[in-house]
Parts: C-alpha cells; structure tokens; sequence
C-alpha cells in the first residue's frame, strides 16, 4: 500500500506541470513548434498550392495567395476554366464560369466572412492579445487519438474558433469554427495533418474538413509552399467593372 501511495503521488506531481499550463505557454509552446515568433513575424506573403476537394473525391489543382494585412486570392480549374475568389480585406468579388458568371461579381457576405478567414496568415492564437483575440483553455479532449489542449479563440468581431493543440508537439490537430450553410448555423471541423517544414516555418500538408450533419470528409493537400513570394496588390483588388461589397462588420 505504501508503495502504491508513493507511486500515486509521484506520478500526480509529474502530471501536475502539463495539466497546469497556462493560456499563454501553451500557445508560446505552440508559435515555438511551428518556427518560433521571428520566423513568423517575417511573414508578409505566401502562396500555397496543390489539390482541393470539391465533393465526391473530385480533386481540382487550386492556388492560395495571402498577403498581409487581410487580402487573399483562391484559384482553382473547374471543367476547364479558372474559379477566382478573391478579397482585400474590405472587398471581395468571385468569378465562376461554372455556374455562368464569367465576369467578376461580388461576394456575398457569408463568402466575404469566409475570406477574411482564408486571409489570416498566421492563425487565431498567434500575438492574440496584440490582435484583440481573447484565448481561454477550456480542458483537455482525445482528438484522433492525439491528447489535446482545447483553447476557444474569440475574435474582435465576435466569431469563435476551438483550437485542438497536441499535448505532445504543441501543433494544432483540429480546429473548429460557425459557419452558416444553406441558411442554417453548422460547425465545421477541420483536422491538420503532415507538418512539413518550408524556410523556416512548418505547414501541415492536408487538411481534412468535415460539416455538421454530413457524411463526407473534404480533403485539401498543399504541395508546394512559397513564403514571402512577389505579389502585388493589385491581384486582390476588385475589377473596375464590378460593384463592391464592404465588409459588414458582423463576426468572420
């Protein structure tokens, strides 16, 4: 008995450290894991490329630019033509062909709200005060097998992100986030696996996205990685032809 007690309280003063990790050494542990402060602070742009999901395994070549502070550009071939999406941060416009719009139009909201995301170059808990995110640890949670730390990240205009942070590596796993589809509010889930390094700075090289409510798993891989590449402010702008949309303020 003596010994079982010994080792009950050896083992609850080792666990002790890791279950008392605050907001912050968890998400230091975490910027320390995907190339440290400097390397990211660096960051004005990057390109990402590779294959994307579109449903029923149909996988299509897509090229994602990002640029500080809030513009992003996706591209994408569908039945052999180019789909555009685009936004500078206070605008967006889409073209798709596809669906007989060959001439750029402006993104709704929801999609605006989408973009906003797709721009953030560097995730919600990185300088999260700075950037007027507010970070609680809400506990601890089994994630594909991967003990994890689960944060909620609140945005400045009042979106919510869950962020999944492996025990072991300090890398996020799953994130979630709101999105409203087909008129209805649904969580959508996305898994981050296969860190790879890429000057300086590692990057997950897919993504597994699954919905609320739907079966399917949506798979996205990035094969190549361009940090800090040329790109001009003018590939985000809107096209004269078009009427903008302004951001409306409510939560990305």
């Amino acid at each position: 008995m003596l010994r079982i007690g010994l080792a009950t309280a050896l083992a609850s003063s080792l666990a002790a450290p890791v279950l008392a990790q605050t907001v912050d050494q968890l998400v230091a542990r975490n910027v320390t894991a995907r190339g440290g402060e400097a390397a990211w602070r660096s960051v004005s742009s990057l390109r990402l490329s590779g294959k994307m999901d579109l449903g029923r395994g149909m996988l299509v070549p897509y090229v994602l630019e990002q640029k500080r502070p809030a513009r992003t550009r996706l591209e994408y071939v569908f039945g052999g033509e180019t789909v555009i999406q685009c936004s500078d941060g206070k605008s967006g416009w889409k073209v798709a062909p596809f669906l007989g719009h060959k001439t750029p139009e402006a993104l709704t909201e929801d999609e605006l709200r989408q973009a906003a995301i797709s721009a953030d170059l560097y995730g919600p808990l990185f300088d999260y005060a700075r950037r007027g995110h507010t970070v609680e640890l809400i506990g601890r949670e089994s994630v594909q097998g991967h003990d994890a730390f689960k944060l909620k990240a609140t945005l400045p205009g009042g979106g919510v992100r869950w962020v999944y942070l492996d025990a072991g590596s300090g890398l996020e796993v799953r994130v979630d986030a709101l999105r409203t589809l087909g008129g209805h509010e649904r969580r959508v889930e996305t898994y981050y696996h296969d860190w790879q390094p890429a000057d300086g700075l590692l990057i997950p090289r897919r993504y597994e996205t699954r919905t609320e409510n739907a079966k399917d798993l949506h798979l996205l891989t990035v094969e190549s990685v361009r940090v800090n590449p040329p790109i001009d402010d003018s590939r985000f702008a809107m096209p004269a032809t078009a009427p903008a949309v302004a951001a409306s303020g409510k939560r990305p």
